[in-house]
């Protein structure tokens, strides 16, 4: 048996993208793997009947496609020096057609705007979609002359900023000040590209009919403050009006759902437990929300692991049903609603499903299911059964020790907390073993029994490594998940419990090398916990919280998350704020800690980083800062491949120092 190794994960195959073509009798999906030496993602496309699987084309570092129709796809691409040099240089996108019939590639279209195909609405008409301000519809609208005065004008407006707005920034994205996601209709005939809401209107959610005649999509208009609520609207393609379907602005629209000329709404009025709070399903009925059921789960996946890239739809019409995933617990269900509505398990996935569709009447999923690597699964829902379809990863890990997560349970008062431990390579009862603690981010999601690679590595580089769904944590309600305003206080309580008693059922465990790490909110309980105890020998923030205050103004979601978990105002509670801050306790802190930051995170900004990394090392701490140039929140997950190497590296030699 081999170790699994650092790197190993510049192997993995991720999939992603998965959609069934217009009649639903195949599927195409994404498989994208880590090119290290050009430290970048690329992406190949890949054709499916549910049993044979063809790659159709490399898309090179473009992870996108859509279904023109059953014969043809289109994706973004640029396939000489020139074209890659407008698309990058003077903001053109250009879409390629592959005939599948024929195995031939053609260029399709070339927008002079960045802009995404949404969806084929007929023959001569498209539905785009584009994030721009009000400026840079000159992009398309203005004659050649003209559009390259604008250009070379953008040039000169890249060395600043205008905010007068918030959010000004969005992790992943950048500046959004002043931008807006715009739709467009492109007739392909006349070569018209007409918007169809008003350049300062902002959409959210796009859905359309299956008769492809209505357009629904939530949205608003930007006037300083973005809100949490959204209205709803249609545009009706054959009079090319809009219509506003619910007004009254005080629902957070999570999802749009078709069926039966019906409109299933999911989302919450955040009224019992704030912006976490989870969905109900509503049924529009003459511009009122009507409650469908009173579900209170949680809709989506929120199921962590490093080990997937992309993303693929959640939810499938099928059968005057709409089928969506659920995150219950520590895994993923298939559940399914009806009008009159009536919920119904439809498939347990002791997993992660990480996209679903429909073929030929028949369910497939991308799963993370035990301890393997991502691959496609038939789900036989009538005779609850499941079969792996795809080997993409069939040899990535193996020979490898992959440890089997032992699952614990630590009973509190009144809950329970579901954690599990994996144990080294070559465990020996008789021996003592160093032991890392990794806290999951969120605080609202899910640590679940799927492979998580910087685990499986720590395990077979000796350590025994455990982790858990303390209080907070998704999957068993919105009492469990809310932790307003108790942030450091139940959940730490839990993790330490937690703590004491997997060094009681593993007494291997060498409780004078205890570890410590996590992301985002993992991160702001990292150093939460080290300004509280002195148990753990070193630890590892990542992308972390240090100071409410500062994060109030400075996080892209800082102005209402704060507020909503601190259950304060950093002006009017400055206190209460400061209470819950770790930066509060910093002058406690013993502990060696290693930062781990991106400079481009703008959920967290490195200036939590950057102010308790600065008063430990004034105060004579042993500590370091790793500070990644051009990465953002999502660094161990989809960062670049050699900036993912160096974060693991990191923290690896930062425990191995101290064991």
């Amino acid at each position: 048996m081999e170790n699994i190794n650092l790197s190993d994960f510049l192997e993995f195959k991720f999939i992603s993208g998965l959609q069934s073509n217009p009649s639903q009798t195949q599927m195409a999906f994404l498989v994208a793997k880590a090119d290290e030496k050009k430290n970048e993602y690329v992406y190949e496309l890949f054709l499916s009947d549910g049993k044979r699987h063809q790659k159709l084309h490399n898309l090179k570092n473009k992870g996108s496609f859509i279904w023109e129709s059953d014969q043809s796809i289109l994706f973004p691409y640029a396939k000489t020096k020139k074209e890659e040099k407008d698309v990058k240089e003077s903001k053109k996108t250009i879409y390629y057609r592959y005939h599948l019939v024929e195995r031939k590639l053609e260029k399709a279209y070339e927008f002079n705007f960045l802009v995404s195909i949404i969806n084929v609405l007929s023959e001569s008409k498209l539905l785009l979609s584009a994030s721009m301000n009000a400026n840079q519809h000159h992009l398309y609208s203005d004659n050649l002359d003209d559009r390259k005065k604008f250009l070379d004008e953008e040039k000169k407006r890249a060395l600043y900023e205008d905010i007068n707005e918030i959010p000004f920034y969005f992790n992943g994205l950048g500046f959004t000040a002043n931008m807006r996601n715009q739709l467009f209709i492109y007739d392909t005939l006349s070569n018209v590209v007409a918007p169809i809401v008003d350049s300062n209107f902002s959409v959210g959610i796009i859905k359309v009919s299956d008769d492809k005649k209505h357009i629904y999509f939530t949205g608003q208009n930007v006037t300083g403050v973005r809100k949490l609520t959204t209205n709803l609207f249609v545009y009706h393609l054959e009079s090319r009006t809009s219509e506003t379907l619910y007004e009254e602005n005080d629902f957070s629209i999570a999802r749009i759902y078709l069926l039966n000329d019906q409109i299933i709404l999911a989302g919450t009025d955040m009224n019992d437990f704030g912006i976490n709070q989870n969905q109900d399903f509503y049924v529009l009925v003459n511009k009122k929300l009507e409650l469908l059921n009173l579900y209170r789960g949680s809709i989506g996946n929120s199921v962590g692991s490093d080990a997937r890239l992309g993303a693929s739809p959640s939810d499938v019409n099928y059968e005057k049903k709409v089928y969506f995933v659920a995150t219950v617990d520590d895994h993923n269900e298939l559940n399914s609603i009806d009008l009159t509505g009536n919920i119904r398990l439809e498939y347990q996935f002791n997993g992660s499903i990480d996209g679903v569709t429909i073929v030929s009447g028949q369910f497939y999923a991308i799963g993370l299911y035990r301890q393997k690597l991502q691959e496609i699964y038939h789900l036989d829902l009538k005779n609850n059964k499941l079969e792996q379809r795809t080997r993409f990863n069939q040899t990535a890990l193996k020979n490898k020790y992959v440890a089997s997560p032992k699952e614990i349970i630590y009973r509190g008062e009144n809950h329970l907390v579901k954690g599990w431990v994996l144990f080294p390579i070559n465990f020996d009862l008789s021996k003592k073993y160093p032991a890392i603690l990794d806290i999951h981010g969120g605080p609202k999601t899910v640590y679940g029994k799927v492979y998580y690679h910087e685990m499986q590595y720590w395990a077979n580089q000796g350590y025994i490594v455990y982790f858990a769904n303390p209080r907070g944590s998704d999957g068993k309600g919105d009492v469990f998940a809310d932790i307003r305003g108790k942030y450091g206080t139940i959940d730490y309580d839990d993790l330490m419990n937690f703590t004491d008693h997997i060094i009681k059922k593993v007494p291997q465990i060498d409780t004078e090398k205890l570890f410590v790490t996590g992301g985002s909110y993992g991160g702001f309980m990292t150093n939460w916990i080290v300004g509280h105890t002195n148990r753990f020998k070193a630890a590892a923030t990542q992308r972390s919280i240090s100071n409410w205050l500062s994060f109030h103004g400075t996080s892209d979601i800082g102005f209402y998350f704060s507020k909503d978990q601190t259950g304060g105002h950093p002006n009017l509670d400055t206190e209460k704020l400061w209470e819950q801050s770790p930066m509060k306790y910093a002058m406690q802190i013993n502990t060696p800690l290693l930062f781990i930051h991106s400079d481009m995170d703008y959920r967290c900004p490195i200036e939590q980083a950057m102010q308790l990394f600065t008063i430990l090392k004034e105060k004579g701490n042993e500590t370091k800062l790793v500070w990644f140039k051009g990465e953002t929140h999502e660094l161990s997950r989809s960062g670049k491949p050699q900036a993912r190497v160096k974060r693991l590296t990191e923290i690896s030699e930062w425990f191995n120092q101290y064991r």
